[in-house]
């Protein structure tokens, strides 16, 4: 990711935009819905190191939003090349072994129908 976002990156950053990002995931993982909840992350720099600050955060999602399809595209394509490389080092174990990829349905979440797992077609290379 940092490879993909150099192009964003400002000359004199401080954060990496690519761990910026990866921020922003770890707080919506988390539960957090807005760009200012990486405040939970910044709260434990044991465990997630250091944080930016929510201006450099916002910032940073706001060039990317300029920057439109070309950002867009950047980081599809490394989440692509990370995930193709992590399910082959899976071997069997990856979860698009078989060609289909298994998302289990949360049934603690409303209206998420069946607990039967939702089979839908491997992305593929």
């Amino acid at each position: 990711m940092t490879a993909a976002l150099a192009p964003w990156r400002k000359p004199r950053a401080v954060h990496d935009p690519g761990k910026v990002l990866l921020d922003i995931a770890l707080a919506v993982a988390l539960g957090g819905d807005c760009l200012s909840d990486v405040a939970m992350l910044r709260a434990e720099p044991q465990i997630f190191g250091s944080v930016a600050s929510d201006p450099t955060v916002s910032r940073l999602v706001d060039t990317l939003a300029t920057a439109g399809p070309r950002a867009l595209t950047a980081i599809r394509r490394a989440i692509a090349e990370v995930r193709e490389r992590v399910w082959e080092l899976a071997g069997p174990d990856a979860p698009d072994a078989g060609g289909q990829v298994i998302v289990p349905q949360n049934t603690s979440l409303p209206g998420a129908g069946s607990p039967a797992p939702l089979r839908v077609p491997s992305p593929g290379p």
